[in-house]
Parts: C-alpha cells; structure tokens; sequence
C-alpha cells in the first residue's frame, strides 16, 4: 500500500518504496544468491514486477522499504512489514535483500531489519512480529536473534527446514 512510513537506524534510513524503486529490487531479487533465500525462487520479469507493484499498492496489509545510507542517501536494499493484523497486533518482516556490492560494512542487515521492526512497534503499534527463514541461511539467523526474535518452531516445506521466529515489543 501507499505509505508514508519512515525511519533511522544508525547509518541506514528507511522510506517508503516508490515505483522508481522496483527495476532495481527486481535485479537485487534475481540473483541467484539472493532468489535462494526465498521461497518463490524463480526470477521475476520486469512485466511481473510491475503487476506485483500495482497489486501491492492495493493491499492494505503491506508496507515495503527501500533503504539508504544517511550520508548520501544511497539505496542499499529492501525490506518489509506484511500480513499486517490491527485486530491481532501482529504482521510478519521479511522480503529483506542487502545489495552486497553498494556496502561492504557488515550490520546492514541488522541496521535495516532493527528500523523495520521498530516502525512496526512504534507507528503501526503492533505487539508481535513474526518471520519465517531457511535454517541453513545462517547470515539472516544471526541478524534476526541479534534483533530479539526467538525460535519457535522447525518445519519442512518444499525439502528445506524453516525456522519461525517471533520478536514481542
């Protein structure tokens, strides 16, 4: 949906991503390395990125992120609060890419995954918010219990674990 949240975390700030955003997540979101932390693998055409973006701007229960550098306001990846539920005080993070090649400091992911969490609990007023990970994507594991998220439960789905997290306010 059309938002207009915002936040700072550390050297990163958070905006609300813009049709002007999406060629580029498209190409951060093709690359192999990145396509095999999701769970829909397959690459997206620039015409399936622009119908997703369309459809996005419907949905009133998501809100996704560009994030840049403070200092100059580089766009450096992605990410997102979904499945928001006001009657529950709850809704899932994730769809988070850290393009690697435009910052080589470590803590990105942190920094990023930190803010979006943060707008959730502090503007959205959500009370718990919940995510779903591969569990040999050892990266993201460390960044998320970094964050405060604890392990619930390990299932399988399509040959591969996932981990279910939840972080509370």
């Amino acid at each position: 949906m059309f938002h207009k949240f915002e936040g700072k975390y550390d050297k990163i700030i958070l905006e609300p991503l813009k049709k002007e955003d999406i060629e580029d997540l498209r190409l951060l979101r093709n690359k192999k390395e990145n396509r095999e932390c999701f769970i829909y693998q397959k690459e997206i055409s620039k015409e399936e990125q622009e119908k997703w973006f369309d459809k996005y701007l419907e949905k009133e229960t998501d809100i996704m992120f560009v994030a840049s550098l403070k200092e100059d306001k580089r766009p450096i990846g992605y990410a997102a609060l979904y499945d928001i539920n006001d009657a529950k005080k709850t809704c899932e993070f994730g769809r988070i890419i850290v393009d690697k090649t435009k910052v080589l400091e470590k803590g990105m992911g942190f920094q990023i995954t930190k803010c979006c969490c943060d707008i959730g609990f502090e503007k959205l007023g959500m009370n718990m918010i919940y995510l779903e990970v591969f569990s040999d994507n050892i990266p993201a594991l460390k960044t998320y219990l970094k964050v405060g998220f604890i392990e619930r439960k390990r299932y399988i789905k399509n040959d591969r674990e996932i981990i279910y997290m939840e972080y509370f306010k």
